[in-house]
């Protein structure tokens, strides 16, 4: 089953580039995988209420126009074939019945109290799942620890990067790093993986670090937590804004 609605960009989804940000893109992905699971139940709330949270693993995100305010948009989403404990899950924009950005996401449904990831098997979704997107974004990354990175900067968590679980929300995390690649005066994130790895707690302060990916205007970042502990690890292509 494949959920549709329609939605109109905002201005508070912009960039400095008069565009919307890679996170407010994201973000707008996420709002409907969460209204599909709130109207074609369980939703989020059902499964906190049982004990279960969805924690999310991995993303590969391609944007392939810039979006601009007041545009008319709609948001698809749907679950797809998945096995074992992860829960693939895919998004799109479409501008005019073409995809302005493709999202497929890998999630993990974790049993709170005995800390078990649960199988596929054990979650009684709703609806059927649909074929996956080819996403065109890498769908892993893979950074070699021998592989030099340099610190970019430090970034502390505060009340406006975290939700209800208190630690960062996982659609800040792509304008946080593009906050670490100096300026983005006339740039656009046109590629966006990210493997979240440990939650990053309100208070806790981030050291950044960054190196030149293969790509052209390509990033590979890794975020440190306090405690020494990998944050998230992540690759960002850039283009121009106008492209």
């Amino acid at each position: 089953m494949i959920w549709s609605e329609n939605k109109t960009v905002s201005p508070h989804d912009l960039d400095l580039n008069n565009i919307m940000s890679a996170s407010a893109i994201l973000r707008a992905l996420q709002d409907a995988a969460y209204d599909h699971m709130y109207y074609t139940p369980p939703s989020m709330d059902d499964l906190r209420r049982e004990g279960k949270v969805f924690l999310l693993s991995r993303i590969s995100m391609t944007v392939y126009a810039p979006i601009r305010v007041c545009e008319g948009v709609v948001a698809e989403t749907w679950a797809c074939e998945s096995k074992g404990v992860s829960f693939l899950r895919c998004s799109r924009l479409l501008r005019n019945g073409e995809p302005v950005a493709e999202l497929s996401a890998i999630w993990a449904l974790l049993d709170v109290e005995s800390g078990r990831l649960l199988r596929v098997t054990e979650y009684p979704q709703s609806y059927s799942n649909e074929p996956p997107l080819d996403v065109t974004a890498p769908a892993r990354i893979r950074i070699p620890r021998d592989v030099e990175m340099t610190l970019a900067g430090e970034y502390t968590v505060s009340y406006n990067d975290v939700d209800i679980n208190r630690h960062v929300n996982n659609t800040n995390y792509p304008d946080i790093l593009c906050g670490f690649l100096g300026s983005m005066e006339g740039k656009r994130a046109v590629k966006v993986c990210i493997n979240y790895i440990k939650e990053a707690p309100l208070g806790d302060t981030l050291k950044v670090y960054v190196t030149p990916g293969e790509e052209e205007d390509s990033y590979l970042f890794r975020t440190v937590r306090s405690d020494g502990a990998v944050n998230v690890e992540a690759y960002i292509v850039l283009d121009k804004a106008e492209s």
